[in-house]
């Protein structure tokens, strides 16, 4: 699960390499640098997969998923 998306910077410098913890990565879109963190439950009884299907299969029943 996405945890934080916040911008860093938007100034047009070339992308330096940085060091994280783990969970955590920088990502750069157009001139924006953004400072993502992840994290998962670890008390979750649901797999990362399944949570997905869930999704997919909720979104579908709404009528929402439909692929035109």
């Amino acid at each position: 699960m996405i945890n934080t998306l916040s911008p860093l910077s938007t100034a047009a410098s070339p992308s330096a390499q940085t060091t994280h913890a783990a969970g955590v990565f920088t990502k750069r879109v157009g001139y924006t640098t953004y400072h993502v963190g992840v994290h998962f439950s670890t008390v979750s009884k649901e797999t990362a997969e399944d949570k997905i299907a869930r999704l997919v299969r909720m979104e579908s029943q709404k009528g929402k998923g439909a692929i035109a």
